[in-house]
């Protein structure tokens, strides 16, 4: 590669960070900084400040397909009416029977079914994790952090409508699912790429019972985090134990 095509590669990462940022319509910082640590701290010390000024911060992995997903929406009409659609319709799912129905449906069945595989595993206490996995992985040099104006840390999921491929659930249940775990373990959106949501977590388990039924709830929720991931649903359960950040990946 050579320099004009270094120089027209950033160019175009810088446009089409600006064309996120602009399709976001709220205000945003781009961050320089590839640490995944530095990344997690100043995520924390804008939770605090959006605590108190009333927004929910929210890290953006920037690419030209998370851009596509956006010109998508944009496209057939995405505006603040449709986020109020998407966050109407998660009013009318309940995520604990949506969340058992997605477990039954990435359960294996009959003939698919490795009867020398299972899929329960055993329970092993994994090392904890506190900072964003996805950050040291991202290819692009800058990311974004954006200030979405709410203090319904949920909602994040309904400005930025990443959903509906892969098994990933829709927006909305995203929304319902989000609410739901951050009542029960003070959980909020934090970190989206195109396909990989990474949430912090205030609350998290600290039993193995406690991990465990909350292992079952996330493999419904994202199986790739088991089948492609750490195995079997112990062995996510193990990872849960303490953890402040938890990671959602769809293949």
């Amino acid at each position: 590669m050579g320099i004009f095509d270094k120089f027209k590669k950033k160019e175009n990462h810088k446009d089409y960070i600006e064309e996120i940022i602009a399709k976001l319509s709220c205000e945003c910082r781009i961050i320089d900084e590839k640490d995944a640590n530095t990344v997690t701290r100043i995520y924390n010390e804008a939770l605090i400040d959006g605590k108190k000024e009333g927004y929910t911060p929210l890290i953006i992995i920037p690419s030209e397909l998370m851009l596509e997903i956006m010109d998508t929406n944009a496209d057939n009409g995405f505006s603040h009416d449709d986020r109020d659609s998407i966050l109407e319709k998660a009013k009318d799912i309940d995520a604990k029977k949506l969340l058992k129905n997605l477990l039954e449906d990435v359960m294996p069945m009959g003939e698919d079914e490795n009867e020398d595989y299972d899929i329960t595993g055993e329970f092993v206490i994994e090392e904890q994790t506190h900072h964003f996995l996805s950050i040291e992985d991202a290819i692009n040099e800058k990311i974004i952090l954006a200030k979405i104006p709410t203090d319904k840390p949920w909602e994040a999921a309904a400005w930025v409508p990443m959903g509906g491929f892969n098994e990933c659930p829709l927006p909305e249940e995203q929304v319902a699912v989000f609410k739901y775990w951050y009542e029960k373990y003070g959980a909020m959106p934090a970190l989206v790429a195109s396909d990989v949501w990474e949430l912090f977590v205030e609350n998290p388990p600290t039993t193995q019972e406690d991990s465990e039924f909350l292992a079952w709830e996330q493999f419904g929720f994202c199986g790739d985090i088991v089948w492609q991931g750490v195995g079997t649903v112990k062995a996510l359960a193990g990872t849960l134990v303490n953890s402040s950040v938890w990671y959602f990946w769809w293949d």
